[in-house]
């Protein structure tokens, strides 16, 4: 029998128990290989083919691996604006959306209300399901599934472009007035989730958000709030951000230049943190780390295992204060206080007024962001998502 190994303390995992994991945790609905395949009908159901002309210029690449922010105005064609925004609202009106805070608690430990929070289309009937405008999403998941095939090439993460069920999210998301979500990151570490790290196979790779809201203006809020490195730490960064060989991002040293991994299968059985650096042959690990060491649990101060040389230079991405899901339960905040936090304090912020149309790309393990207020009389909508790579796992065969 194959069994997924989670590392030193965590118990084994068998196939059979990953599976029902995957059926009944994995809430936001992928687009699976047989709902790919039917892509290729739209709206008029004309038959459509995959276009060979890009959808992400090589300079939206460059700043999405090096740990910018991507951001096409026009991205998406008016008529799917159009109906996807009044497909929203028919599902909004059927009931189909759902509370959706940082965590999967958001109504009984994260003080969730309708008017101060996020709410989304993604469980119950699923993005997939034959309720509201189907053709329309199909249409707009056809348009998706050729970005990430371009991304998966362009910025060497072929797993982007498989497909499998349960693999890459899909969701709308509607703002009342007055409501906002806190700081956060979409994916962190699998060694740092604790009782739910290695126990799916894929993980969060590239967010993407797109705006349905014609004429939507600065003045209504409810900008993405980003919190990006200085734009000279990402000129001068030359490694891919995120991953390196399957092991993710924990900070940054160097004043964001250089990204910071966190490695937990090394041959001692400890972890430990290095950077990546360029030379002529190709690249080399440089270890920050004092020793190997093992990852504590939550809260999770990396600093302290760093070497003196490189510990002031080091910037944590993800802390229990500034992001309540990288905080066990036990730790993180039980109110919503995290929700007033908007980051003023950030050496860099770029604010992105949700304008119809605009199409946002970023790493989601590198980059900090959040949804300011509301403040204006309508509904704030959009399509959001994350498109998937493979996770690591250490598999044994028993």
């Amino acid at each position: 029998m194959m069994t997924i190994k989670r590392r030193r303390s965590f118990f084994l995992l068998s196939a059979t128990i990953v599976a029902a994991a995957h059926l009944t945790t994995f809430t936001s609905h992928a687009l699976s290989s047989n709902t790919a395949a039917a892509t290729t009908t739209t709206n008029n159901n004309n038959s459509c083919t995959t276009s060979s002309s890009p959808l992400i210029t090589p300079e939206d690449i460059q700043k999405i691996s090096r740990g910018g922010v991507a951001i096409i105005p026009n991205w998406l064609p008016p008529h799917l604006i159009t109906s996807m925004h009044d497909d929203a609202q028919q599902l909004f009106a059927s009931g189909q959306f759902r509370p959706d805070g940082l965590t999967n608690t958001a109504i009984k430990e994260q003080g969730f209300t309708q008017k101060a929070d996020r709410q989304t289309f993604r469980g119950g009937a699923g993005w997939d399901d034959n309720i509201g405008d189907f053709q329309t999403r199909r249409e707009f998941a056809d348009r998706m599934r050729e970005l990430r095939v371009q991304l998966a090439t362009a910025l060497d993460r072929p797993s982007l472009a498989e497909e499998g069920t349960l693999k890459h999210e899909m969701t709308y998301n509607w703002y009342e007035p007055g409501a906002k979500l806190g700081r956060h990151l979409d994916e962190h570490h699998e060694e740092t989730k604790g009782p739910s790290g290695w126990t799916m196979p894929t993980r969060r790779s590239v967010t993407w958000l797109i705006y349905l809201n014609e004429g939507w203006t600065k003045e209504e809020g409810g900008a993405l709030r980003c919190m990006p490195r200085s734009d000279d730490s990402i000129e001068k960064n030359m490694v891919q951000v995120g991953c390196h060989e399957g092991n993710l991002q924990v900070g940054w040293v160097n004043d964001g230049v250089d990204p910071v991994f966190l490695d937990v299968f090394r041959e001692s059985g400890g972890a430990a943190l290095y950077q990546v650096k360029k030379n002529n042959d190709g690249e080399e690990r440089e270890i920050l780390s004092v020793r190997d060491f093992e990852v504590p649990p939550q809260p999770i101060d990396f600093s302290k295992f760093m070497k003196e040389e490189v510990r002031d230079s080091f910037a944590q991405i993800s802390t229990s204060r500034l992001d309540p899901r990288f905080a066990s339960a036990g730790t993180a905040s039980t109110n919503s206080n995290h929700h007033d936090f908007d980051c003023s304090d950030e050496p860099t912020i770029l604010d992105v007024t949700p304008v119809a149309g605009t199409l946002v790309l970023f790493d989601s393990v590198s980059l900090p962001h959040l949804v300011r207020e509301v403040t204006g009389k309508r509904q704030r909508i959009a399509a959001t998502g994350w498109f998937h790579e493979d996770s690591q796992f250490s598999l044994e065969m028993s």
